[in-house]
């Protein structure tokens, strides 16, 4: 059986990911599969970085708005459309390149998805905060977590296996269903058997630091606020609101926070949010860390895995 080849460019937040991945795309005959939370929706543009115009135009890209603001969107939505993008992409004799930093829809692509509700990426984040502490994954407080509530699921994970515990967590607080009596949906038979090769674009603390700064206030001067303003009138209710930048733009919109705090808050809570998805990618052996130049090195182990492929 021929295995589909697929790689991942991940990182955390303002690292690069989508620059790398465009010049990858037009190297090694690649089309782009966005993996983020809010690039999906029409109309959240500013304050979810979807890619830029020249961007879009240089490489196809796909599941960039995709929903409106008022449909539901989780895992479950995006891993059904990546799988047959990623089919449609290697019919075309094309390389998928999934790109984003939305790590834990990754790993739903990879190992599959139970079939239930919409789970808020707040019940996620929740969860990271309150097991990610200093760097660190503490999973098997996880694990001791989940034996209380579903000994059976429990007894099935390794205390190790961060994303599924993680995953059977998220389930039980969102849905009240024990993970244990739920067995998990595969959309292609290409989903077992595909091959992964997945880069991580790692930045120095300062500089990440730096590029959050910047794309902060790039994303206030593109008029962040007076977009959220026009969303709020047609969508008031929304999840995808609460997204970082959004939520901050709402509370000053409401008069809660000042133009300064404005600022400092989407910058912080950005920070805390790329601290997280280093943390979780470093608990992924299968992810290699790059520098964001790093496109030969990446273009030759590719090419090298796709001759002996095909060899």
């Amino acid at each position: 059986m021929n295995r589909q080849l697929a790689i991942a460019i991940l990182g955390p937040t303002a690292s690069g990911k989508t620059k790398l991945a465009v010049q990858l795309a037009n190297r090694l005959n690649g089309e782009i599969i966005c993996m983020d939370s809010t690039t999906v929706y029409k109309g959240l543009d500013i304050g979810s970085s979807k890619p830029s115009a020249e961007e879009l135009v240089a490489a196809p890209h796909h599941l960039v708005n995709i929903a409106s603001p008022n449909e539901p969107f989780s895992a479950f939505h995006f891993v059904q459309m990546a799988e047959t993008t990623i089919n449609e992409v290697v019919s075309r004799g094309k390389l998928p390149i999934i790109v984003g930093g939305t790590y834990f829809y990754l790993r739903a692509l990879q190992f599959g998805m139970y079939e239930i509700p919409a789970i808020a990426n707040e019940i996620v984040e929740a969860l990271e905060n309150e097991f990610c502490k200093d760097d660190k994954v503490h999973t098997m407080k996880m694990h001791e977590e989940l034996k209380r509530r579903d000994p059976k699921s429990a007894e099935t994970l390794h205390p190790n296996d961060r994303y599924r515990v993680l995953r059977a967590l998220a389930i039980l607080r969102s849905t009240r269903q024990l993970p244990s009596e739920l067995k998990p949906t595969r959309f292609s038979e290409n989903q077992k058997s595909r091959l992964w090769m997945k880069y991580a674009v790692t930045l120095s603390r300062h500089s990440s630091n730096q590029a959050i700064v910047n794309r902060t206030e790039k994303m206030l001067a593109a008029g962040l606020v007076e977009e959220t303003r026009k969303l709020l009138e047609l969508y008031p209710d929304e999840r995808c609101l609460n997204s970082i930048g959004y939520a901050e733009a709402k509370a000053f919109l409401g008069k809660k926070i000042t133009e300064k705090q404005l600022r400092n808050e989407i910058i912080e809570k950005t920070r805390q949010l790329a601290k997280r998805q280093v943390t979780w990618l470093r608990s992924d052996p299968e992810v290699r860390f790059v520098d964001f130049r790093d496109n030969d090195r990446i273009c030759l182990d590719v090419e090298n895995l796709q001759f002996a492929l095909n060899g």
